[in-house]
């Protein structure tokens, strides 16, 4: 028996891409251009069958769900542990005025970014481990196939644990607005056969690795 899990990332945001900014759980729309990413999402979705549609708490995330379910009459699952990584006080801030407002803190992050917590927020030791049990729970309590939206750290997290990479190698996985990963479950064990699939990307073979 095999089953197929489909990780996507929501479509882009309506914020200015001028400056890099901390967003985490800052509850934003999408833009034009996220729902129209939403909407390609559905369509290569649509022939797809799902018994679950899962998304996070966040508004991107169950714009981007609602979009792709609608072709499935399907209502999303919310699972809020799904959420994006909380960036506390740092939420809502550019990269310049954090280097400029928590200079030390800033300086801590950098050397020690998966266990450093944000002051208000969380560190990403700790979103991880958030994330991976809602993950398990959902994948021990389904059968077949499954759709979940969700976000850049979440998506990260989730195929670095299945691949068996470092967290420190977080960022070394592509996660483009719009995308989509699939992990395949076979016997009890989980593999990742796509990452960061687009409509123009092409497939990326990876080694399987027991859950």
């Amino acid at each position: 028996m095999e089953r197929r899990v489909y990780l996507a990332r929501h479509g882009a945001l309506n914020i200015l891409q001028d400056k890099k900014t901390y967003i985490g759980q800052l509850d934003i729309k999408l833009s034009e251009k996220g729902i129209n990413q939403a909407e390609r999402l559905a369509l290569i979705f649509k022939d797809m069958l799902f018994t679950k549609i899962y998304c996070s708490d966040l508004l991107r995330t169950k714009t981007t769900a609602k979009i792709i379910a609608e072709g499935h009459n399907m209502k999303p699952i919310i699972v809020k542990n799904l959420n994006e990584i909380h960036l506390g006080d740092w939420e809502g801030l550019c990269f310049e005025e954090v280097k400029k407002n928590y200079p030390q803190e800033f300086d801590k992050r950098g050397k020690d970014i998966i266990n450093y917590c944000i002051p208000g927020g969380e560190s990403f030791l700790e979103c991880s481990s958030r994330v991976m049990k809602a993950f398990n729970e959902i994948i021990s309590s389904t059968q077949g196939n499954l759709l979940i939206v969700a976000h850049a750290g979440v998506n990260r997290m989730i195929l670095c644990n299945i691949l068996n990479i470092p967290l420190e190698q977080l960022f070394t996985i592509p996660q483009e607005y719009g995308c989509y990963n699939i992990i395949l479950q076979r016997e009890g064990k989980l593999s990742v056969e796509e990452i960061n699939k687009t409509c123009s990307s092409t497939k990326t073979n990876l080694c399987s690795n027991s859950f």
